[in-house]
């Protein structure tokens, strides 16, 4: 019988079952299941209009995108703009009253 001094940990084992997701064929059977039956709970009608929702995001994504981007690029170059005014508005003060210190 050997003693050992120090007890070491084992590996640790995982029962890890990885699963496949078909995010299509989930989508298919939902709009079968849409058009089978009845309206069906409201649980399984806020489902559908979120599906809505999700699919218009996706489509008008470029044009929504480009908007905004254009929306942003506008006020970044107004506040550059008022940002330099204010500036130059200060300088010219700052300056008049440095020139009449040292007069």
């Amino acid at each position: 019988m050997a003693f050992k001094a120090f007890k070491l940990p084992r590996n640790q084992q995982f029962d890890y079952k990885p699963r496949f997701w078909e995010q299509e064929k989930e989508e298919l059977e939902q709009r079968i299941k849409q058009f089978e039956g009845d309206e069906g709970s409201p649980e399984e009608m806020k489902e559908r209009i979120s599906l809505r929702f999700r699919k218009r995001a996706y489509v008008a994504n470029g044009k929504y995108r480009s908007g905004q981007v254009a929306k942003s690029n506008k006020t970044l170059f107004m506040l550059i703009v008022l940002f330099t005014i204010m500036a130059m508005f200060f300088l010219d003060i700052s300056m008049a009253d440095i020139a009449r210190m040292l007069n």
